[in-house]
């Protein structure tokens, strides 16, 4: 009996020494939402695993209350306290950890609108932050001894003291120094005001295809506008009041109505100062080939349509520039086509186009149509496709007639950041047309289709935000049509004088396709697309 205690107690020591080799699961926390005391927006990147706070202007970036934190998974630890306020004047970094450690950033952004304007006033002001400066312009007759403030904000709305009282200020012979103080930050601001001898100036003129827009500079008090007619008429139009957005002596204005392909001049005015004529040419008018979805063949597959035709008599038809997921879906079979044009349900011509989402097998697929060109399938696990198309136009919004029908979303496989939605919602199409100038070697497409998108990886999913998008537009929608509706997209443009080099529009019955996530039951048919210039 002791021997066999004897054995025992060897058995247990030894086995103490023993190296546990079983490896622990690898589940990755993420945070899914955040709630801010005075955020304005939040926005979650898990692949860069990185929260962008964006504050308002009167919260102290130094003490900011994070209330509460949603990890992707309860079992989540994290250093993050909320216990306490926090110092984001530098991005701040925190662990989540379940079975290993995985670092996310927190940081924060705080615009502040600023401005400087004086009586008088040519052109617009120049801020400089960084060095606590500010310079507003009159012209040569000014008597800089005798100027007024009319407006001054270098802090956050409504917290802002300054010292001295900027309507006392009226000696600008030399820089004035103002103690700017809000929470309990105190800075001093450099105001200057200089003469200059231009009192009216064009900025620049912005031709589109239908509509110009101009922005000049002149005195802040004067009546201030344009002028334009089409080259060789007699008469000039003019544009000012209500059409007129001003900011201290700068001004600007959008003019519509114009005539594509067609040769303007148009100049500028301050009081009795006009500028030189300048002259400007409109763009043109250019839809996308096949926007109708009537030409079709088997021309890639014998299992489904392309939306081009090689032996077409026109040609711009001859050629792909719309394209499916098609030929990642019928991969096992014609049946699986998701993508196709309709005779039976139109809204103008003989076809349309039908998109419908269905369970491929082992993967969920969105009906989808888009600008661009399908490059590959992924084994089972998903697809790479390229958007894009060349287009240097820049329309202002992109029309069509839709017809949906949903369901609730059966297929859950993911969803973006922040993005509430789960299984039992109703599923929602999508139509978003974008204009940019994204470099195919940054974004890893081709020079004809430069964005590349790789559904087993969402750092490559479209990003409307980023920096190569000039306009953007979207229409999203949980809700099914009565039969067919004309939709109409504005497309918001950053800057009017940046021209795009390629245009992406594209359409699905299951707006989270990417993520194979939606409803079996969905279908989405688009007919008659226009751009509108």
């Amino acid at each position: 009996m002791k021997r066999f205690i004897i054995y025992m107690l060897t058995a247990v020591t030894l086995g103490g020494c023993i190296k546990n080799d079983i490896p622990l699961p690898v589940v990755v926390p993420r945070i899914t939402a955040m709630e801010v005391d005075g955020a304005t927006a939040v926005n979650i990147d898990s692949e860069k695993r990185r929260v962008t706070i964006t504050l308002d202007e009167a919260t102290d970036i130094r003490k900011v209350n994070i209330r509460s934190v949603t990890y992707s998974d309860e079992r989540t630890c994290s250093t993050l306290d909320t216990t306490q306020t926090q110092d984001l004047t530098r991005p701040v970094a925190v662990t989540l950890s379940i079975y290993q450690d995985y670092v996310w950033t927190i940081a924060a952004e705080q615009p502040v609108e600023r401005y400087f304007t004086v009586n008088g006033q040519v052109g617009s002001s120049e801020i400089d932050v960084a060095n606590r400066r500010a310079v507003a312009y009159v012209n040569s007759s000014t008597d800089l001894g005798n100027v007024s403030v009319t407006s001054l904000k270098l802090g956050p709305k409504d917290i802002t003291t300054y010292t001295p009282d900027p309507t006392q200020l009226h000696d600008f012979t030399d820089a004035v120094q103002v103690k700017v103080a809000y929470h309990d930050i105190e800075e001093t601001w450099s105001l200057h005001v200089e003469q200059t001898e231009t009192v009216v100036e064009m900025v620049s003129v912005d031709a589109w295809t239908a509509v110009v827009w101009l922005k000049a500079s002149g005195v802040a008090d004067r009546k201030n506008g344009f002028r334009y007619r089409q080259s060789g008429a007699a008469e000039w139009i003019d544009v000012s009041g209500d059409a007129i957005t001003a900011d201290g002596g700068a001004f600007s204005a959008c003019v519509e109505g114009l005539q594509p392909l067609t040769s303007y001049e148009c100049c500028a005015y301050s009081g009795d100062d006009v500028t030189e004529v300048t002259t400007f040419e409109t763009e043109a008018a250019v839809q996308m080939p096949n926007s109708g979805f009537e030409t079709f063949s088997n021309a890639e597959s014998s299992k489904y349509y392309s939306f081009y035709d090689p032996s077409s008599a026109v040609t711009a038809l001859q050629t792909k520039w719309w394209d499916s997921g098609n030929k990642g879906s019928t991969t096992v079979g014609s049946s699986y086509t998701i993508t196709m044009p309709d005779a039976a349900d139109k809204k103008e011509g003989e076809h349309s186009v039908k998109m419908q989402s269905q369970y491929v097998i082992i993967k969920f697929a969105a009906g989808n149509i888009f600008v661009g060109e399908f490059d590959r399938v992924i084994g089972t696990s998903g697809g790479v496709v390229n958007f894009g198309r060349p287009f240097t136009q820049r329309p202002r919004k992109l029309s069509l007639w839709l017809k949906y029908t949903n369901g609730p979303i059966d297929r859950f496989s993911g969803a973006p950041d922040n993005d509430p939605v789960k299984l039992g919602d109703m599923d929602r199409c999508q139509v978003f047309v974008a204009l940019g100038d994204w470099d195919y070697r940054t974004y890893g497409g081709t020079p004809d289709c430069p964005v590349q998108v790789n559904t087993n990886d969402r750092s490559t999913f479209f990003k409307p935000d980023s920096d190569a998008v000039i306009g953007y537009g979207a229409y999203v929608s949980d809700k099914a049509t009565d039969g067919w509706i004309k939709v109409e997209i504005p497309i918001e443009y950053r800057s009017t004088s940046r021209k795009p080099t390629h245009i992406i529009v594209s359409c699905a019955s299951s707006m989270l396709g990417d993520y194979f996530t939606g409803s079996t039951q969905s279908v989405l048919w688009v007919d008659g697309m226009q751009l509108e210039y």
